[in-house]
Formats: structure tokens, sequence, C-alpha cells
């Protein structure tokens, strides 16, 4: 079972069910499903997103903070991000671009293909001068 989980279960001291927390979660105006609720409380669910957190945060009375922190979340700042007030100047295309990239910095990094042989000896031998070329050499002047 995962820490938010356990977090989860504790914090449930009305002892309410997974749909219970739904429709009041729904009350509150947040979009949270029953199903979803019910992994959350049995510990079979992946990365929560902010909404999830929200609507648990408010029907059980916990902290955001403490919920992010079980989530091995970064659990510093619970406010909305703002961006500075000279991001007005963005044109449309700018905009999207800047979500984009904040999007993927808050996408797991992907994993790390395991090392053969072969690359950890070639990592482990001493750096060259240059590096090997391959096909014909380029002619002069270029």
């Amino acid at each position: 079972m995962s820490a938010l989980s356990e977090l989860l279960q504790a914090e449930n001291s009305k002892g309410l069910s997974a749909r219970a927390i739904s429709q009041e979660a729904r009350g509150l105006g947040f979009t949270l499903n029953h199903d979803t609720a019910a992994r959350y409380l049995r510990g079979a669910h992946g990365t929560p997103d902010e909404s999830t957190l929200q609507a648990f945060s408010t029907v059980l009375g916990v902290s955001l903070a403490k919920l992010r922190r079980a989530a091995s979340l970064p659990a510093d700042v619970t406010e909305p991000y703002r961006p500075p007030v000279e991001a007005d100047r963005l044109s449309r295309r700018q905009r999207r671009a800047v979500d984009e990239v904040i999007r993927a910095m808050l996408q797991p990094a992907p994993a790390s293909q395991p090392v053969t042989e072969l690359d950890a000896r070639r990592g482990s031998r001493p750096a060259r001068g240059k590096a090997a070329r391959r096909g014909p050499a380029e002619p002069p002047g270029r």
C-alpha cells in the first residue's frame, strides 16, 4: 500500500466509503469519481493529479502539503502557479510553448536503459582528443 493511501485511510476519521467521498467532493465542485476514490483508498493508483489531491484535501480536511508529501510530490508551494506580470506580453504561440515546457517538466523522466558491457567498457576509456569519424572525410574548405 502506498504512503498516500495509508494517509487517506488514517485521515478518513468518519469512515466514509469511496462513494461517499466522491459524492461529497462532487457536491463541493470537484469531479472525483468513486472508482478513482476507491483506487486511492486501497493503494491501487498511480501518481495523483492536482484536482484529485485537492478533492481529498477538502473532503477529508487534510492539508494539501501533507497529501503531496505522502505522494512524493513537491509540497512547499500549494497555491497555483502564476506567471510574472510580463507574461501578458507573450503571444498565444509563446504561451502554448511555455505551457508545454511546464508540462514536460512535470512528466516523469523516462526509465534509463540498461548499460551493456560494451557501453561500460567504452565509458571507462580515457577521452581522446578527436572523435572517431565514419564515412568519407570532408573536402577542405568547408
